[in-house]
């Protein structure tokens, strides 16, 4: 039961990266306004502890953003895109996935090795992420073909990790005990297997008892795992509140977990980059950074978009957004109140007016 099912989308967003070999663009999007709870969870789940590795999922689209907020490998789908992103930053690699409806590679040894071939001695690029979430259960064989794929990586590039992500939220139905079960059949499989217990659902409260399950159960089998935190939104699955995501935070930071992942940046119509409050906690835990005063950043003349940003890279949140005509252009800051440069506790709002344009 894998939730969500990620696999064709992002091969095929892999093969048109690759084929086209373009830079994607670098997208700046807006944050909105978080809990009162902010600074206090924030700062409880800073304290659990970030591991070394901090990767993403979908990043590709926002890196720089993406690591402004402490998240160090970004999603990327080529060695290309891994050499454009800034300073302190590297790549996990997508190489294609695992399909289980066939229990084969979606991408040939043969297309692999070149690409991996190509990436021997790139600094850029931290490792390959060769599967996410394969169903053992479906395909018996899966454990071995992906050790093998593991094994065909490393002969070429010793020096580079591989990663895989394992369904951890039930095959059978939602927290069935046939995703612990697996647990032990992966061993080996790769360097880093990340487990995604989502615990969050539309219409109900977090079954954390699920992740500290998950957590037994990896620490029992000793898989070497990172943790995959959930932070988004969709039809069966809900954002996080600022508490349940530090609960989370906590959880994980608490575990033997040698690296996390977070899923996602954007899904499903969704962007992270629109929950300045969840981005205030995930900085925290990623820099260990204690909270700082809000100083009101200027962002007259800026649009929307570039307002909410530096609103929240100046340890702000949202207030009012209101809007009127205006000789000015359309969609750009006219006002803004307090006015920059006051300094307010950490989490302070800044209300904006956005113009609408000139009436006709």
């Amino acid at each position: 039961m894998g939730y969500p099912d990620r696999g064709g989308a992002r091969f095929a967003a892999f093969r048109a990266r690759c084929a086209a070999l373009i830079a994607t663009a670098l997208v700046v999007s807006g944050l909105t306004a978080g809990s009162a709870s902010q600074s206090a969870a924030a700062s409880a789940a800073a304290r659990a502890g970030a591991p070394p590795y901090r990767f993403i999922y979908d990043s590709d689209s926002a890196p720089a953003t993406v690591a402004s907020y402490g998240w160090n490998l970004i999603d990327v789908g080529s060695r290309w895109s891994a050499d454009q992103l800034q300073r302190g930053a590297k790549g996990l690699v997508w190489v294609g996935d695992y399909d289980n409806s066939s229990c084969a590679w979606e991408v040939s040894n043969p297309t692999l090795t070149k690409e991996v071939r190509a990436a021997v001695r790139d600094a850029k690029v931290f490792g390959y992420f060769i599967s996410d979430e394969p169903n053992p259960y479906a395909c018996p064989n899966a454990p071995a073909q992906h050790k093998a794929r593991s094994d065909l990586i490393h002969s070429i590039d010793p020096a580079k990790p591989t990663v895989i992500v394992l369904d951890s939220n039930g095959f059978k139905g939602l927290f069935t005990r046939d995703a612990l079960d697996q647990l032990p059949l992966w061993k080996g499989s790769a360097d880093y297997i990340g487990l995604d217990p989502y615990p969050c659902r539309q219409g109900s409260g977090c079954h954390f008892s699920w992740i500290d399950k998950t957590i037994q159960a990896a620490n029992a089998a000793g898989l070497n795992y990172w943790g995959v935190v959930q932070a988004f939104n969709d039809s069966s699955w809900r954002w996080p509140t600022v508490d349940e995501l530090s609960h989370m935070l906590n959880q994980w930071g608490a575990s033997k977990q040698t690296g996390y992942m977070t899923f996602a940046w954007t899904w499903s119509g969704n962007n992270l980059s629109s929950k300045s409050a969840l981005l205030a906690v995930f900085r925290r835990f990623n820099t260990g950074a204690a909270p700082r005063r809000c100083v009101v950043p200027k962002v007259l003349g800026l649009t929307l978009a570039r307002a909410r940003v530096a609103i929240a890279r100046a340890n702000c949140l949202d207030g009012k957004v209101s809007t009127r005509y205006s000789t000015r252009r359309r969609g750009h800051v006219i006002a803004q109140h307090p006015r920059p440069g006051r300094r307010l506790a950490n989490g302070g709002r800044v209300s904006l007016l956005i113009s609408k344009g000139r009436q006709r």
